[in-house]
């Protein structure tokens, strides 16, 4: 259903503002500067992801809430929507990707040296159900509610590719602002933009593969995280 112009840039640009205060400013930055000074590296990540995953739901179930009263539905931006095979497929070829990526820059990094990201605690168990649902809230919020925002107002499909890519980026770099920290951000929100739109605007290939990036990576993740961000 199209909409005012205005109308939805200004819904769009509410979800991102959102986004840049809650995750942004409150867990990247004001969460990080607390805790890279724990002694304990891992648990401070394990902490960290806690806190993300509240936020993140915080952030989703106030955007459902609101986006309601603008007649937009989880299901009109691509919950549970059918995809192709394809497209599911390519989901967890960028999750593998992406992990396995994450594995060899912490193998390979002298600031993450002692730590093995391929190690089973159990505390790696428990995190799952809380990689899953950041999956989901981020896809949600930044690729569905976000560019569906954006193309009710017209806009073209590389322009919400674009947008969503940048917006997302943005903030995950807020801890560290520099383009070593928001291009790598932007070429891999802008994939899960494109993926978004070759799967029919379905949720579930970007979902699938944003949470195997908190899953098989958690906590090591965000440890590595720390470590780029706050390296003397």
């Amino acid at each position: 259903m199209q909409i005012a112009r205005v109308t939805a840039w200004r819904n769009a640009g509410a979800i991102w503002l959102a986004a840049c205060a809650v995750l942004g400013f409150g867990c990247f930055v004001f969460a990080g500067d607390q805790l890279h000074a724990w002694p304990d590296r891992f648990w401070a990540a394990v902490v960290w992801q806690l806190v993300f995953g509240v936020a993140l739901a915080a952030l989703l179930l106030g955007t459902i809430a609101w986006e309601r009263a603008q007649e937009l539905s989880l299901r009109d931006v691509g919950w549970r929507k059918p995809t192709s095979r394809t497209a599911l497929a390519l989901g967890m070829v960028f999750g593998a990707l992406y992990v396995s990526g994450v594995y060899a820059g912490i193998l390979n990094d002298p600031a993450m040296q002692g730590v093995d990201p391929f190690a089973l605690p159990g505390i790696r168990f428990a995190l799952i159900p809380l990689g899953i649902s950041m999956g989901i809230a981020e896809e949600a919020l930044m690729r569905g509610y976000f560019m569906t925002e954006l193309a009710r107002g017209g806009a073209p499909t590389w322009a919400q590719m674009l947008l969503s890519g940048g917006c997302s980026a943005a903030y995950h770099s807020f801890h560290n602002p520099s383009w070593i920290g928001f291009l790598p951000s932007f070429l891999l929100f802008s994939l899960h933009a494109g993926l978004y739109v070759f799967a029919r605007r379905s949720l579930t290939p970007t979902i699938v593969a944003h949470s195997m990036y908190h899953v098989l990576c958690a906590p090591y993740l965000l440890m590595f995280a720390m470590a780029q961000s706050y390296a003397t």
